[in-house]
């Protein structure tokens, strides 16, 4: 099968990185383009749609952790740019400040070529073969339990059981915040969320939320308040799939 041409942006204040690993990915054969730090990383996908980001986490002007939430933070409708952390720090909290920023996968230094084409590979298919969009997206999901999860089921139940944590709260938030008619309050929480169920493979649930978001902004409650019914099957879809997950690994977590 044929690999498919990649627009990466690589973004590491490091001259040998950058050197490095935009060798490797244009050995691959995508199209790579290059920033020093986080704040040019933001202005670059604003200004280009890339299929890729590699986000180094420690960077001047703008870290990855405050570059990826900024990114989160303009997308629009469906989209989601995958971003994969790049660090020499391997530490289970480090993870988790990963996940909690919106970044997709967790790739520490030193990598070698075959790790990047695998990498790659994963983010790829899930990018050009869609998935179901209701519950939980297998794709995606297996796609981070390989990478950030780094095949540790345990872990990847821990995030699932954040989600479900922030999704119940997010439902209460969103109705005390349609009660008071506060868009502004309704465009915050369904941000969060949806950035938290894209990760994951949320796809259903994070385009309600995307749909709310925008509507809050239009300040269009009305709209707001139609989504909650969809919003409530959407997360109980994504309550089932992560039940189904937890009986389908019962094992490693008795083990």
């Amino acid at each position: 099968m044929e690999e498919l041409r990649l627009s990466i942006l690589l973004a590491d204040d490091n001259p040998a990185n950058q050197k490095v690993l935009g060798y490797m990915l244009k050995r691959l054969g995508h199209k790579v383009t290059i920033v020093e730090d986080g704040r040019a990383a933001v202005e670059a996908c604003d200004q280009t749609r890339f299929d890729l980001v590699f986000m180094d986490m420690m960077m001047p002007e703008m870290d990855g952790i405050d570059a990826t939430r900024a990114i989160r933070a303009s997308e629009t409708g469906r989209r989601h740019t995958p971003v994969i952390a790049v660090t020499a720090n391997v530490e289970r909290e480090d993870e988790r400040k990963c996940v909690d920023a919106g970044m997709d996968a967790f790739l520490s230094k030193p990598f070698t070529l075959p790790q990047i084409r695998d990498l790659v590979g994963r983010f790829s298919r899930n990018r050009f073969n869609s998935g179901p969009v209701g519950g939980l997206d297998t794709g995606r999901l297996r796609t981070f339990i390989e990478t950030m999860g780094d095949g540790d089921v345990r872990f990847t139940m821990e995030i699932l059981d954040d989600l479900m944590e922030e999704g119940n709260r997010t439902r209460s938030d969103l109705q005390k915040a349609l009660d008071e008619m506060l868009p502004e309050r309704v465009r915050h929480v369904a941000h969060s969320l949806k950035s938290a169920a894209s990760v994951v493979g949320a796809l259903g649930l994070a385009s309600i939320c995307d749909r709310m978001e925008r509507a809050a902004f239009q300040s269009d409650l009305h709209q707001v308040t139609q989504l909650m019914r969809p919003f409530e099957g959407a997360l109980n879809e994504v309550s089932r799939d992560i039940e189904e997950f937890r009986r389908t690994n019962a094992t490693q977590f008795t083990s």
